[in-house]
């Protein structure tokens, strides 16, 4: 009985600091479980074609770029990989399938109706329960393997207590800090922490091996860091991450080191030939002048890598002190910049310094400060931008990697110098003093959690749903492309779709806000495909100011690409139903600026007949040019567009107008014929075949039109 005792009393002191952590974890993020799906979701999830068909979708998702299976909804397959390749709708490639396969496992478990839209736009998309469940496990099993590995490493401190050692605070902060609320608030977000929990196992494992010299420990390493390479890329950094970890705390056997890496790098090449054979290889710059595609466009070489070293500033600024955060930091929330800011140069000082020391604790010293160091700058090196493109000048969720090395820092500063701070008085007794110590130690770590845990309780909230985070966003990065972009194209949406009668009444005010959002973005890109297109959507929808959106539908069908088939459409559905809102004054454009946005569009799309058609009613009806109208009815009639009983009316009627009868009865017999219930027609045939002396005709139609017009 004793020692069934003594197993539970080891068992219940081992697993205290994970209840704890558990109950920390939920406390932060809970609130993130009524969340909805918001921005990248809908990529990976609920607009997936692959993941929303469960199981069945696994093997797609194996076999495709990650984002091929949102884009297939627009296209077929081999037309929707043409587009993201035409359209470089992110720079460079992504394989990430084992996050998607999750999310697969999502639908096919739990059903399609907990992620199917409930309303007409996208802020409220089904129940993310159980998504944001899983982030909220999956990142609670990830700190509790971190501080197992910092317990295995000996990073306790001189406190035997397991709540005053390193690994304890370590965690403790790594939970709470909010930078990670992107990863965990945001579901994609699961493709980091799948990443960095695959990595951290392959970590484990390689201390299982080193201290135990068991084969298989370097068999489940390799397993561990090909998963996590499955789930991101960036998991690949731990090929040096975990060599110098064992280097630090385990051993300086290079011959041990070299035969734990061997599993890893077998892992990482069968990961990148996958991934060579799945995506292709590809060595094209980005050449993309769209700086919402490709940030550094407008760089030279060297503000290039000045931005890239002002953007490492900021990463630190954000560990130190995570406020203002957002998830949008492209152009121009961060300008480019140059070797002359004193931010670029502090920063390429402090990090050359940290460089240096951690070289030098390497091979001279090596200590906890040092490591912390490779744990910061080794993982940050593939998102840094100077190795290789990310497509971005940074985001919160490329240093949740890194943040380990962050938060190893802190709580060694904490566990090493708050016991050395002397007060004034004496409390007599080293029990005392020892009292005193923790006290003080929980005083900071109480106070600096507290800190963290009401910035990320309060950041959750932000990531409620898409019309919240990109209105509070658009606030904090003010003049950032995206983010006015996407906060236009949220309020655009609440006006065309609202969801209450208050949204309703409001619908005005939305508008005017989504004019506001759109037309700055278009002032800082001014050549943006999607701005484009968004603000012909504006004009129409909000105001049918239908010359700002045609004008602005023209400008979008000059750029060549595989999606204005879809704009097209959209435009000779205005054009088709402009001069019914012209006879009801419900246009907020002229007839005259509706004629130049017509020639504007012909200009691009010559072919279009519903544009000439158009035309031609506005000459006609409107500003009675029955030459010029007629002109462009004779030219609609050799296109290759739908020709309604109502446009043989107007042609018939301009025939006539103009004295050609014959040509006026074809057509208006041609409008009969149609099913035209207009009995302007059979009035206006009846009067031709009077001028012609058909009196038989004259008196059938005339009687047939004033039968119709008196009912």
């Amino acid at each position: 009985m004793s020692k069934i005792k003594n197993i539970l009393t080891v068992i219940k002191e081992k697993w205290k600091p994970h209840f704890v952590f558990a109950i920390l974890a939920f406390m932060l993020y809970a609130n993130t479980l009524n969340n909805y799906f918001v921005l990248d979701d809908g990529i990976v999830l609920t607009h997936n074609q692959f993941t929303q068909q469960g199981i069945k979708g696994i093997p797609a998702i194996l076999k495709y770029n990650s984002f091929i299976g949102h884009w297939i909804n627009k296209a077929d397959l081999q037309t929707s990989q043409n587009l993201m390749k035409e359209m470089k709708i992110v720079v460079g490639d992504r394989y990430r399938p084992l996050s998607l396969v999750t999310f697969a496992l999502e639908v096919e478990f739990f059903g399609k109706e907990n992620i199917l839209p409930n309303s007409h736009n996208d802020r409220f998309l089904g129940n993310a329960f159980i998504s944001h469940l899983i982030n909220i496990l999956l990142f609670l099993f990830t700190a509790c393997l971190l501080y197992s590995i910092l317990t295995r490493l000996s990073l306790t401190g001189k406190d035997k207590n397991w709540f005053f050692s390193l690994s304890f605070i370590v965690t403790i902060l790594f939970l709470a800090h909010p930078i990670h609320t992107e990863v965990v608030a945001n579901i994609k977000g699961r493709d980091e922490i799948m990443a960095l929990l695959g990595s951290l196992g392959a970590l484990w494992f390689s201390i299982n091996y080193i201290e135990s010299n068991k084969f298989r420990y370097l068999l489940w390493s390799g397993l561990s860091l090909f998963l996590g390479m499955m789930s991101k890329e960036n998991a690949i950094t731990f090929l040096a991450v975990i060599p110098v970890t064992l280097y630090y705390f385990k051993t300086r056997t290079i011959r041990k080191i070299l035969i734990s890496l061997f599993p890893l790098i077998v892992a990482s090449s069968l990961f990148l030939l996958i991934r060579a054979i799945v995506l292709g290889v590809s060595f094209e710059p980005s050449d993309s002048e769209n700086t919402l595609l490709s940030p550094f466009a407008e760089a030279t070489v060297i503000q290039h890598f000045a931005t890239i070293f002002y953007t490492l500033f900021l990463y630190i600024k954000l560990l130190v002190y995570p406020h203002p955060l957002t998830y949008e930091y492209s152009p121009y929330h961060i300008e480019i910049a140059t070797l002359s800011n004193p931010i670029v140069l502090l920063s390429l000082l402090f990090y050359a310094g940290i460089g240096i020391y951690a070289v030098y604790g390497l091979i001279k010293k090596r200590e906890v400060v040092s490591w912390s160091i490779w744990l910061y700058l080794l993982p940050l090196s593939v998102v840094s931008n100077i190795f290789f493109p990310t497509g971005a000048f940074m985001n919160e969720r490329f240093v949740y990697f890194s943040s380990i090395g962050f938060v190893v820092f802190i709580g060694w500063l904490i566990v090493t110098y708050v016991p050395k701070i002397r007060l004034p008085i004496s409390f007599g007794g080293k029990r005392s003093n020892t009292k005193l110590t923790r006290y003080l130690t929980s005083a900071v770590l109480v106070m600096i959690f507290c800190l963290y845990a009401a910035k990320t309780i309060s950041r959750n909230r932000v990531w409620k749903d898409n019309f919240t985070l990109y209105i509070t966003d658009a606030k904090t990065s003010e003049n950032s492309i995206q983010a006015s972009f996407m906060a236009g194209s949220a309020y655009l949406q609440i006006a065309m779709y609202p969801d209450n009668e208050d949204e309703a009444l409001l619908r005005n005010e939305y508008c005017d806000k989504a004019a506001q959002y759109l037309e700055l973005t278009r002032q800082l890109q001014p050549y943006s495909y999607d701005v484009i297109v968004q603000l012909g959507n504006l004009y129409w929808s909000c105001y049918k100011d239908v010359a700002k959106s045609l004008h602005y539908f023209a400008q979008a069908l000059q750029i060549p690409t595989l999606l204005n088939d879809e704009i097209i459409k959209a435009v000779k559905q205005i054009l088709t139903f402009t001069h019914a809102l012209l006879d009801d004054n419900q246009v907020a454009s002229t007839p005259e600026d509706i004629l130049q946005s017509c020639d504007e569009l012909l200009s691009v799309h010559p072919d279009m007949g519903e544009a000439i058609y158009l035309k031609g009613i506005i000459y006609g009806k409107f500003l009675h040019n029955t030459g010029l109208a007629l002109v462009n009815f004779q030219n609609a009639l050799t296109m290759d567009f739908p020709k309604t009983a109502e446009f043989y009316e107007y042609l018939g009627t301009a025939y006539g107008i103009s004295g050609n009868y014959q040509e006026a009865i074809v057509y208006l017999l041609k409008a009969v014929e149609s099913g035209t219930n207009d009995y302007n027609t059979f009035i206006n045939l009846g009067l031709i075949f009077q001028q012609l002396g058909d009196k038989e005709n004259a008196q059938i139609y005339m009687s047939k039109g004033n039968e119709m017009k008196n009912k």
